[in-house]
């Protein structure tokens, strides 16, 4: 049962990233959160949103308030505008070195694949 909830996961993640962003998006979407120590994983099932950055991933969670950004270490310079991501994770949660499918949008091929780097959080700050 819980491979089926991941992989149902995982395909509406890959259905709902939408194109590469330019990098100056991504102040947007941190907005005023700061960035925290990298971790290696995220809960796959608390993702909400995925965007593309060129060359990262932001992933905004379903709750706390928490963005993280990952730089694949592998495959980055593919991620672009006019590609999407595919997902193939049998596990509750995504890790760094996990392999990412990177799909031309157009005709649907896995063009590359990029391998995950570290997950920065980016924090919403208190005010004192």
């Amino acid at each position: 049962m819980m491979r089926a909830i991941v992989a149902i996961t995982a395909a509406a993640m890959s259905a709902s990233v939408a194109s590469a962003l330019p990098a100056d998006h991504l102040a947007t979407l941190v907005g005023n959160r700061v960035a925290g120590t990298p971790v290696d994983c995220i809960d796959g099932l608390g993702i909400d949103k995925v965007h593309l950055v060129d060359g990262g991933i932001v992933y905004e969670m379903r709750t706390g308030g928490v963005t993280y950004l990952n730089r694949p270490s592998s495959g980055a310079s593919f991620i672009h505008d006019g590609v999407s991501l595919k997902v193939d994770f049998a596990q509750a949660r995504l890790c760094r070195d996990e392999p990412v499918g990177v799909v031309n949008e157009n005709s649907g091929a896995t063009i590359a694949r990029a391998k995950l780097g570290n997950f920065v959080p980016y924090i919403r700050t208190v005010a004192p």
